[in-house]
């Protein structure tokens, strides 16, 4: 089992002792298995969501895993036909008994390979299935969420912001209409933060802010092309985290300090032989914040790829690769101090051939 790379030193315990992987279940009779999105609440809950394909088939279904009792456990998500494709890609919860998840389902009966919204709903007991908003674009995957309050939801995919308000979920206007929106963080109801890309052949990162009112553009620091925003995460109005990739084969990390958004140097496993992506983002205070993602060794063979932040720099800190195959993570959570870090992702090359890949803070 290796780690992505070498602790550069100088940072805290927790996080030189890095990620390690925990055991997570696959579908039975399945050949494809990938987390994208894990949630935590302050009282240690954690859930996971994701997506399995049985063997021998090209239909994929809704995965959702949940920490019960210090082990991960399959839970049933909300029936859908079994002829549909369905896809989680985030998660969010605000208490154990309130939580989201979204993705996208490409029904049988509708026109081919043309998604909607998948968004479900977590009342403690079951997952339920929440209708999609009136006049969504065509092709909608949502791929991140973030709560304010349990009448104040966010969530984005596409050029697309949808929001919850007690009642039913409708779609927002974009401050860019063509931007492609990955990631999305909520400080309060008036402070609320979008990333992505404009959706470009050779895009730049795009990210937008909510002020209560309407989205706005806001200015970022990267304009080199082929650079993308995946995730973002926020301490506070005055201390916000976006990650990415850069000119296709770089971290990117960029920090909000309640005035402007800046680039901050972090580190790549090699700019020349591999390529480095930062997918997910977790703030947990100005002195902790975790990233991870992937590199792509020898333009071969993804591997995990964490990064830590412990006030005065980005570290790379041991993250574990279980498969023999490609790994990565894909999203990463934690409620805070004296609770674990979780991040989720995939492993290849083994039986099933994709797996699960759950990984956590020992420290």
């Amino acid at each position: 089992m290796a780690a992505a790379a070498v602790l550069v030193t100088g940072t805290s315990a927790e996080a030189a002792a890095g990620l390690q992987p925990v055991p997570s279940p696959n579908v039975a009779g399945s050949d494809f298995n990938q987390l994208d999105g894990v949630s935590t609440t302050t009282s240690g809950d954690a859930w996971t969501v994701g997506f399995t394909r049985p063997a021998g088939t090209l239909t994929f279904h809704a995965l959702a895993e949940h920490l019960v009792g210090g082990k991960w456990a399959i839970v049933p998500t909300a029936p859908v036909p079994a002829v549909d494709d369905t896809r989680l890609h985030a998660i969010a919860f605000r208490a154990a008994t309130d939580g989201w998840a979204v993705g996208e389902d490409t029904n049988a009966a509708g026109p081919a390979n043309i998604a909607q919204s998948m968004i479900e709903h977590w009342n403690g007991i079951s997952w339920a299935r929440v209708p999609s908003p009136g006049g969504e674009p065509a092709n909608t995957r949502l791929t991140a969420l973030a709560i304010v309050s349990a009448t104040d939801v966010w969530a984005v995919g596409g050029s697309t912001i949808e929001h919850w308000n007690g009642v039913s979920w409708t779609v927002t206007l974009s401050a860019l209409p063509v931007a492609r929106l990955l990631g999305i963080a909520a400080v309060a109801a008036n402070d609320v933060w979008v990333v992505g890309s404009n959706g470009a052949r050779h895009p730049t990162p795009v990210i937008q802010h909510w002020d209560g009112t309407s989205w706005s553009q806001v200015p970022q620091p990267v304009t080199g092309f082929d650079s993308v925003l995946h995730s973002v995460s926020a301490v506070s109005s005055t201390d916000v985290w976006a990650v990415g990739e850069q000119n296709l084969n770089q971290t990117v990390t960029e920090h909000w300090d309640g005035k402007s958004w800046t680039l901050v140097p972090s580190p790549s496993i090699s700019a020349n032989s591999a390529q480095d992506t930062l997918d997910g983002v977790i703030a947990l205070g100005r002195d902790d914040v975790w990233a991870v993602g992937q590199t792509l060794q020898g333009f071969t063979t993804d591997q995990t790829l964490a990064l830590h932040w412990d006030g005065t720099g980005w570290q790379i800190v041991p993250s574990a690769n279980p498969g023999p195959g490609s790994n990565a993570l894909n999203a990463v959570a934690g409620a805070g101090a004296g609770q674990p870090l979780w991040a989720a992702g995939f492993a290849t090359g083994g039986t099933p051939q994709f797996a699960t890949l759950i990984e956590t803070t020992t420290g």
